[in-house]
């Protein structure tokens, strides 16, 4: 896997938007894999491997996969209507996508492993939120938190006021994206497969 996780991570991709399309009604978003320069002027630091666990996944399972490569000058999780989440809506009309997953990454420093942001469980069916949980729990991931700090970015509250299909922002603690630690990142690939497998059988 860190072989296959490297690649897809070093991955050149000249447009500004990387999108594959799947034969599983669910979209991996990874916005934040680049530098980006805020609108205030400074700068945001790129998340690693939240490029590289969106390929991965997509790739394994099959599943449609959208990432932002290059900075157009606006962040894509920002309230700012912008190119990156209008092709998402798109994606979700087009596609009669039920389900996006959209992947961030935190600071090592947080108290959290996993956090999922929903808008306070208004962007997913609580059924979805649960399985999500228990899949990583099944797994060994159990420092998990739900809406705390982060409730869901401009991308959730997109889909959530223009769609009526599941969004979850995961917040990925940094030592579960740390390529050296590959177990780590290992449990938490196979914990989002296992809970895709599960969500798409009740489809």
């Amino acid at each position: 896997m860190k072989e296959q996780l490297l690649k897809y991570e070093n991955k050149e991709i000249k447009d500004s938007i990387y999108y594959k399309e799947g034969t599983i009604p669910i979209l991996l978003s990874s916005p934040h894999t680049m530098e980006q320069i805020k609108e205030d002027g400074n700068i945001k630091l790129p998340e690693p491997f939240t490029k590289a666990i969106n390929m991965y996944i997509s790739n394994t399972l099959d599943t449609y996969s959208i990432i932002k490569i290059n900075d157009t000058g606006i962040d894509p999780n920002s309230e700012t209507e912008e190119e990156y989440k209008n092709k998402i809506l798109d994606i979700i009309k087009d596609n009669n996508i039920k389900l996006v997953i959209d992947i961030h990454g935190a600071s090592i420093n947080r108290e959290f492993d996993i956090e999922l942001g929903t808008l306070n469980n208004l962007s997913a069916d609580y059924s979805t939120i649960k399985e999500l949980k228990e899949a990583f729990i099944e797994h060994g991931i159990t420092n998990i938190e739900i809406n705390n700090p982060f409730k869901g970015g401009g991308i959730t509250k997109t889909i959530y006021g223009n769609t009526n299909i599941d969004v979850i922002q995961i917040e990925i603690n940094r030592k579960y994206r740390n390529i050296e630690n590959l177990e780590k990142i290992e449990t938490l690939i196979e914990s989002i497969i296992s809970f895709i497998k599960q969500y798409t059988n009740v489809l």
